[in-house]
C-alpha cells in the first residue's frame, strides 16, 4: 500500500465532501420552484395603512418598502401633551388650578388611547400622575396655611379682651 507523500485538500467548509455524503435525487423527484409572484403595476400601489389598524380581508398587500426615513402614520393626541402640561405647571405652583383639570384630561386621553385615536399613553399617565401629585400638594399647603393661620386669628380674637388682665 503505498501512501501519498503530499497531503490531499479536503472539500471546503459547509460544502459535501467525504465526510458528509447524501444521496442524490434524481432530477425527477425533486418538485419545482414555486411561482414568482407578479410585480403589481405602479398604478395598483396600495398605501401603507395607518399602525394598529387590520388588513381587509382579499385587499392587495402593500408594495414595497416604506421611503426611508419616513415613520408610519401615528395618531396624535393633544389631550395628552395638555394633561402633561397643566400637570408640570401644577407643580411649579399653580396647584388646584391646573391640576385637577389634568386628572380630567388626562383621563378623556387615555379613554381616546383606548379608543385607537391616539398612541401616546404613557404622556397622559404621566399628567394624570401629575396632576394627582401637585393637587396633593395643594392640599397639604391648604391645610398647613389652616393650621398656621387658625392659631393667629384665635389669638388676634383675644388679644382686646386681654386688656383687663394683669400678668
Amino acid at each position: 500500500m503505498s501512501q501519498p507523500t503530499e497531503p490531499q485538500p479536503g472539500p471546503a467548509y459547509g460544502q459535501e465532501g467525504a465526510y458528509a455524503t447524501h444521496p442524490q435525487a434524481a432530477p425527477s423527484d425533486v418538485p419545482p420552484p414555486p411561482p414568482a409572484p407578479a410585480a403589481a403595476a405602479p398604478s395598483q400601489a396600495v398605501p401603507y395603512p395607518p399602525v394598529g389598524t387590520a388588513p381587509q380581508p382579499g385587499a392587495a398587500p402593500p408594495v414595497g418598502y416604506p421611503p426611508p426615513g419616513a415613520a408610519p402614520y401615528l395618531p396624535r393626541n393633544d389631550l395628552a401633551v395638555w394633561s402633561l402640561v397643566l400637570g408640570l405647571l401644577g407643580l411649579l405652583g399653580c396647584v388646584f388650578f391646573t391640576g385637577v383639570p389634568a386628572i380630567i384630561i388626562g383621563g378623556n386621553a387615555r379613554k381616546a388611547v383606548a379608543a385607537g385615536q391616539a398612541n401616546n399613553d404613557g404622556m397622559a399617565t404621566a399628567g394624570i400622575v401629575l396632576g394627582w401629585v401637585s393637587t396633593g400638594l395643594g392640599v397639604l399647603l391648604a391645610v398647613l396655611f389652616a393650621l398656621t393661620l387658625l392659631p393667629l386669628l384665635f389669638v388676634g380674637f383675644m388679644i382686646p379682651f386681654m386688656d383687663g388682665v394683669s400678668p
